[in-house]
């Protein structure tokens, strides 16, 4: 019952302070949309100038060649797997202003056709001359899109010219799927980490429903009431998981909106995000029993959340430093954080359809994680605040 009562009160001042309550719900939600934007404008076509010089050659019996035209119609047709253009083609006639772009990074290449391409082509395809023709290449090696892009158009234009020279490749590649087979854009490669982002900011509701009791000085009228440490964390925890699993159920809707689309399951998604906001909550309870003030929440608060958010891999990729490995599964030194796993485990379920089977080892580890954190967070909150003075 007193369990009860503290998490009905819990609940009624989270509502009550509701400018936390609609930070925390809508900034992993914004986020959505500022990442879907950056995603859509960050990754647009590899810009190619062009400097034609070459004309179209008649062909007995044949179509006459035009080798330029037919070149910059294939890399205007090459396009990523999700149907995005791959190049955006420019033709222009002074070089010299072409080279001053590239250096701008105003564009990614330049590519002169030369004189005379098309016959070369030509005599190739008939076996009149042994020398292929010759496309020439500016690139500032410095630009990584550069080198990007010139890999890109390569293999465009091998490929034109081998099917008009009608020239056997050398080697045949086997590519076998082993994938959903589902295109996976920037964007949706990232929405997990969102997920989690949309849980960590759990960690300030958490906080404040702790150091409010603190700050106001109503510590003394709980422990009266005889409410034990583990009914305290057990009614805001509870509390928590709710805020978690609604603002979760929000990013999830703004990813929709933008196009998202999964075939994960809704229940492994929800069980999840269940473990991961209690693994937060656990962190939050340590971080409460070194706290005192709302203020110092908002200021030396901060720390760990952003600590969580950049180690947990939920802004930007970090390197792979492997410490174990178990069960067939590999421990990375940043899953120490519960939120780290979480970040694996829903990659598996909203991008590649596993189950509750396909996360179980990342459950073990966080549900495990989770444990040893409320228990030091307890000892320590109890040592620092709950105890008679």
């Amino acid at each position: 019952m007193r369990t009860l009562a503290f998490l009905r009160k819990t609940f009624l001042e989270n509502i009550r302070e509701w400018k936390i309550l609609v930070l925390t719900v809508t900034f992993a939600p914004f986020f959505v949309y500022l990442m879907y934007a950056y995603f859509s404008a960050s990754a647009p076509a590899y810009r190619l100038l062009v400097i034609n010089h070459d004309t179209a050659v008649p062909a007995e019996g044949r179509t006459a060649l035009d080798g330029a035209g037919g070149l910059l119609a294939a890399w205007r047709a090459a396009a990523h797997m999700d149907g995005r253009a791959a190049f955006q083609v420019t033709t222009v006639s002074d070089e010299a202003e072409a080279i001053r772009q590239l250096r701008n990074r105003d564009a990614d290449l330049l590519l002169v056709i030369p004189a005379g391409f098309s016959q070369r082509l030509a005599d190739y395809r008939d076996r009149k001359a042994a020398a292929p023709a010759r496309l020439t290449t500016h690139a500032d090696e410095g630009n990584a899109r550069a080198l990007m892009a010139m890999a890109f158009s390569d293999v465009v234009a091998f490929g034109y010219v081998a099917l008009v020279a009608q020239a056997p490749l050398p080697l045949e590649l086997d590519i076998r799927r082993v994938g959903s087979g589902r295109v996976l854009t920037d964007f949706d490669l990232y929405v997990p980490a969102l997920f989690v982002l949309a849980l960590i900011m759990v960690m300030f509701t958490a906080c404040a429903s702790l150091i409010k009791e603190v700050d106001k000085g109503t510590m003394t009228r709980l422990m009266l009431s005889r409410l034990s440490v583990a009914e305290l964390l057990t009614a805001v925890s509870v509390n928590q998981v709710l805020i978690g699993i609604a603002t979760l159920a929000l990013t999830f809707l703004a990813a929709l909106s933008v196009g998202y689309r999964t075939d994960g399951s809704l229940v492994a998604v929800l069980v999840v995000g269940a473990v991961t906001t209690l693994g937060v909550v656990a962190l939050s309870v340590i971080v409460a029993a070194f706290l005192r003030t709302i203020f110092e929440l908002l200021t030396v608060g901060c720390f760990p959340f952003f600590i969580l958010m950049f180690f947990s891999e939920s802004m930007m990729p970090l390197p792979k430093v492997a410490v174990a490995h178990l069960a067939g599964h590999t421990l990375y030194v940043n899953d120490v954080l519960p939120t780290s796993l979480a970040v694996r485990a829903f990659g598996k379920i909203l991008n590649h359809g596993a189950g509750l089977d396909g996360v179980a080892f990342e459950l073990g580890i966080a549900l495990l994680l989770t444990a040893i954190y409320y228990v030091a967070g307890a000892w320590l909150f109890a040592r620092r605040h709950y105890r008679v003075r």
